[in-house]
């Protein structure tokens, strides 16, 4: 097998995580089955009595594996560089994550604090593994264009993810017909089946994805913490670097927020059903497949930077054309949108951000890559939050969105393509 496609099968395993236990299946499961479907749930957690809304204590968990991700991928790529083990590393972060998807199948009522600490544990693996891919891009590139790959990559994601969620979703529409006793029974199958799906595909990575080693500047932590620093004044010295990530940050702080408040917006402003949350989840994720690859042509044909600046636009028209969204029809329409953009602007992102960074340093630079993306899980939302309770208008609160991606566009026009 081709290590660029042994690479980009990696994305088809992990994004079964995202799709079947972040986005669609467990937060349902949670709420309904885990949680019984009271308004408000308690836990003891140290010895301290929470009380909470199954929504706010998710909220919660999901903040703090984005800041756990944040504050430890710089150091966990530093370590990696400093021994060269960059596939190690990866296989250690998926484990984490496929076994807490495995044991979510043991989950059931009343096992509050069990479910929250295995999306916590398995948000960490999915990220931290995540810098370690992305860092392998420029090994399973080689001769070859990295925005196309990258873009494959994210295509092959959103197909994966799609196909299993697919699936996932019949079951538990109609346990019976693969017998099952109940929805919820299928629920804790899916689970199982993500964590089979993400261990089967991810092992062509390892076989065929060759590890371009590094000089070796010491394995021990305190070095990963010298070089953690050397980095950190690097990235700071490089002014083109420096003003891609700051951009990422903002234009993907948007992204990130139109994607983790959606769902949220679409039950709470519209009155939408869980039905038609799952219909536009599928539909984001099978657009998002020929949207991806040919984002990544447009990429190759006239630059990554002048595309990135085009999704930007997209994603600014999208959010001003939400103001005025309705109903069941308008969300289905912007969620087919979303598709198109969605995965390419994040894989062009990817590929860009590889061609700016020194050779022989890809995981500790690609560890600050994902504090803007882990960081973007927080701010965006929480802006989003903040003006809507301070407003009380749904729209304002989109507005604030909007703010994310002209400033975004506004730092990456002062970015320098290399390619140009």
């Amino acid at each position: 097998m081709k290590p660029s496609l042994a690479w980009s099968l990696y994305d088809w395993a992990d994004s079964a995580f995202v799709t079947t236990v972040v986005a669609a299946v467990l937060p349902a499961y949670f709420a309904s089955v885990v949680c019984g479907g009271a308004d408000s749930v308690s836990l003891n957690l140290f010895g301290m009595h929470l009380t909470g809304s199954p929504t706010s204590l998710w909220g919660y968990a999901v903040a703090l594996a984005s800041l756990v991700v944040a504050v430890i991928s710089p150091a966990a790529g530093a370590l990696a560089d400093a021994g060269g083990r960059r596939k190690a590393c990866l296989a250690a972060f998926a484990a984490v994550g496929i076994a807490s998807s495995a044991m979510l199948s043991l989950s059931g009522p009343g096992m509050v604090l069990y479910v929250l600490t295995l999306l916590v544990t398995g948000e960490i693996g999915f990220a931290g593994a995540q810098v370690f891919y992305n860092s392998l891009l420029a090994d399973a590139s080689a001769g070859l264009d990295r925005d196309r790959l990258s873009s494959r990559g994210f295509a092959l994601g959103y197909l994966g993810g799609g196909l299993l969620l697919a699936l996932n979703t019949a079951m538990i529409a109609r346990p019976s017909a693969f017998g099952l006793a109940d929805a919820a029974h299928a629920c804790r199958v899916s689970f199982a089946m993500v964590a089979v799906w993400w261990a089967v595909f991810s092992i062509p990575l390892f076989l065929f994805v060759r590890e371009t080693k590094t000089v070796v500047r010491g394995r021990s932590l305190a070095r990963a913490a010298g070089m953690l620093w050397e980095t950190a004044r690097d990235i700071v010295s490089r002014r083109n670097l420096l003003l891609f990530l700051v951009a990422f940050l903002l234009y993907n702080d948007g992204i990130q927020t139109v994607i983790l408040m959606a769902t949220v917006y679409g039950k709470s402003e519209l009155g939408l059903d869980t039905a038609s949350m799952t219909t536009a989840l599928l539909v984001t994720q099978l657009v998002g497949v020929p949207g991806s690859i040919l984002f990544g042509r447009a990429a190759s044909r006239f630059g990554a930077r002048k595309a990135l600046l085009a999704g930007v636009a997209a994603y600014l028209g999208i959010v001003l054309l939400a103001l005025g969204m309705t109903d069941e029809a308008g969300f289905l329409a912007l969620a087919t949108l979303v598709g198109l953009f969605q995965g390419g602007m994040q894989a062009v992102s990817r590929s860009f951000f590889s061609r700016l960074i020194p050779e022989g340093r890809s995981a500790e630079y690609f560890g600050f890559f994902s504090i803007s993306t882990r960081f973007a899980s927080i701010f965006g939302p929480l802006l989003f939050a903040l003006v809507r309770d301070v407003t009380g208008s749904g729209r304002a609160a989109i507005l604030s969105v909007a703010v994310l991606f002209v400033c975004g566009g506004a730092v990456l026009t002062a970015v320098r393509d290399p390619a140009e």
